[in-house]
């Protein structure tokens, strides 16, 4: 069965029933000063979480300054992580006028000159926020000057909220969030090409290392109680901290609290765990080896391997397993369980989803209802079985009635068991209305003849995305 902790990834590919954007504005007309930020705070209600189905697409700025390239611009989210918009770009031009950050945008801003104007892929990844967050509270624009001469004005800025946002990339396997799963004791190599996009160690959990260099995660669990080793196989210094026991309900990134166990040492070559080291933890001093695990049948663990020398050279990590015990996959600490859909024409939506890893899948179900009756199967879809390996899927319906569509995705594994993953709306009652225009993603009004994704707006005021 896919395990929620599997990283089930369904990603949604834009979800259209109808018109769901919203914008959030601020005209706070503030002074930019020589050598210090200027911020401007919008308070956004009514969106909840955000993520591939509905989540921030467009980031809009009118600043007036003489001297563009003075000014470092980021957004910062709710929770407090800053999202770099634009920095040092322009030159001596002048102005941002109504400049929008978008990630789908066709010119990125250290390509464009001032003054600015018009739509702009950011320096930053704009897609991470869409991380699943609650995007209601505050959101900040943040402008530092870097020279103290050429003050200038933030205007106004504003947030926009829609369907079909910029998806954030999935989790690195440098990143505790996109960690493998060990499912077995057999032997495994890797190595990484550097430390993540996450800040994953501080001094309240790193214990006796001292950040991330070129860094992989993993997850194992036992199934049965005993003792667990393994030898990390090197040629040169690599270092490494366990973290647990958890159950697979209180895993979670990044880990919380001191290593159970972890190695520092200096010493160039083999490292890991083995009965009767002497120590659970060391440092740069120590001899490479540390003590053994003594599990419990379901202890779930987070194994960080770290090449201190940052040459990209791989690993290989032999276990040993004694006493009984044995490892099976644990959970990972996350799971995004979205489906998408889109309107293809008036009977047609095509339903999407994908999956980072799966253990013992058999099949998915695709159901689907109206507002006034009962779920019926669609559809069923294969799935891959075990696999670590991103799987993608879909299912286009051709007969959808023309009414408010619901859409339920079940997961089937081997022996029959059943998770139901989400529940979608596709709105096909939409052709009822009456067209007002069509226009392609670059605002271009188009005839029936084109092929390809346009915007259909309606006289009513509603509108919707489709593929033609």
């Amino acid at each position: 069965m896919i395990k929620k902790g599997l990283y089930l990834f369904l990603m949604l590919l834009g979800t259209v029933s109808g018109r769901t954007q919203t914008t959030f504005s601020a005209s706070p007309s503030s002074a930019i000063t020589g050598l210090s930020t200027t911020t401007s705070d919008i308070t956004v209600s009514g969106i909840g979480n955000i993520s591939c189905a509905m989540g921030l697409t467009e980031v809009c700025i009118n600043i007036t300054h003489p001297w563009d390239g003075d000014l470092d611009i980021y957004l910062r989210d709710p929770s407090g992580t800053d999202y770099e918009l634009t920095t040092d770009n322009g030159g001596s031009g002048d102005n941002y006028i109504v400049t929008c950050f978008d990630m789908n945008a066709t010119t990125n801003i250290d390509d464009g000159s001032a003054p600015f104007n018009g739509s702009y892929v950011p320096e930053g990844d704009l897609a991470a926020v869409n991380n699943g967050q609650n995007a209601n509270g505050t959101w900040q624009l943040r402008v530092y000057d870097d020279f103290s001469d050429d003050d200038g004005v933030l205007n106004s800025w504003s947030l926009t909220f829609d369907n079909s946002p910029p998806c954030p990339p999935p989790p690195l396997i440098e990143d505790c969030l996109g960690g493998t799963t060990v499912c077995s004791d057999e032997t495994f190599s890797g190595n990484s090409s550097g430390s993540g996009d996450d800040i994953d160690l501080t001094s309240a959990n790193e214990g006796c290392l001292d950040g991330e260099n070129e860094s992989s995660w993993y997850y194992f669990s036992s199934s049965s109680a005993g003792d667990i080793e393994f030898t990390i196989v090197n040629s040169v210094d690599y270092d490494f901290a366990v973290w647990g026991p958890y159950t697979t309900a209180t895993l979670s990134c990044p880990p919380s609290g001191a290593p159970l166990r972890c190695s520092y040492s200096g010493n160039i070559g083999d490292t890991g765990l083995a009965i009767g080291s002497g120590d659970n933890s060391e440092g740069s001093g120590g001899d490479a080896w540390v003590n053994e695990i003594n599990a419990s049948a379901g202890d779930a663990f987070i194994l960080l391997i770290d090449n201190y020398t940052a040459d990209n050279s791989t690993f290989t990590l032999n276990w040993t397993v004694s006493g009984g015990a044995s490892l099976d996959c644990t959970q990972l600490p996350i799971d995004f369980n979205q489906l998408s859909g889109q309107i293809l024409d008036p009977n047609t939506n095509l339903l999407f989803w994908s999956t980072l890893s799966e253990l013992d899948n058999s099949h998915f179900i695709l159901q689907r209802r109206s507002e006034f009756s009962d779920f019926k199967t669609i559809a069923q879809v294969e799935g891959a079985g075990t696999t670590l390996e991103k799987q993608f899927y879909s299912y286009t319906d051709r007969t959808a009635p023309n009414e408010l569509n619901y859409y339920r995705l079940i997961q089937v594994d081997f022996d029959g068991d059943e998770e139901i993953l989400e529940t979608i709306s596709l709105d096909n009652r939409i052709d009822e209305q009456e067209i007002l225009k069509v226009v392609n993603y670059l605002g271009q009004e188009v005839s029936d003849s084109y092929r390809g994704p346009v915007i259909i707006y309606y006289k009513n005021g509603t509108s919707r995305k489709a593929v033609r």
